[in-house]
């Protein structure tokens, strides 16, 4: 069963895995649970999804829990999915805000290859063009707290 959540509290939980090394095999474990150490898995665990059997949702099984948005609805705790080829090319992205007034740049949190979890200041809707990115809100997320 999936517990709503705060856009605050999506937030806190991605803080709390910073630094976790970038893998699709490998589990880290927190206060939250155990989850994937990959982007789905990260976002999966920053949601409060549940953690089993698979260390969390897959990226395309992310969207089957969220709604399209339009890119001037995004708020902070939604995602940027590209849902588009294998799990070598598939990536989802936490969004926090706008980095400008023009909405070109955006701070966004993500587990990604190289790096780990990072949160850091993305062009949009993500490095290296748009591919199949596009803006989704889960639905479970409530804004009791922005």
């Amino acid at each position: 069963m999936v517990v709503p959540i705060s856009r605050a509290e999506v937030l806190r939980r991605a803080a709390t895995w910073v630094g976790v090394p970038y893998s699709q095999w490998a589990f880290h474990t927190n206060a939250h649970g155990t989850y994937r150490t990959d982007c789905s898995g990260f976002v999966s665990m920053a949601f409060g999804l549940p953690d089993v059997p698979h260390g969390g949702l897959n990226t395309v099984d992310l969207i089957g829990v969220s709604t399209p948005i339009d890119k001037d609805d995004l708020l902070p705790a939604d995602v940027l999915i590209d849902p588009t080829g294998d799990r070598t090319t598939r990536h989802v992205v936490l969004f926090e805000a706008w980095a400008d007034d023009e909405r070109a740049h955006y701070l966004g949190w993500e587990q990604c290859g190289g790096l780990g979890t990072v949160r850091r200041t993305l062009v949009y809707p993500y490095h290296g063009g748009p591919r199949g990115y596009r803006p989704y809100r889960l639905r479970h997320v409530h804004d009791l707290d922005f």
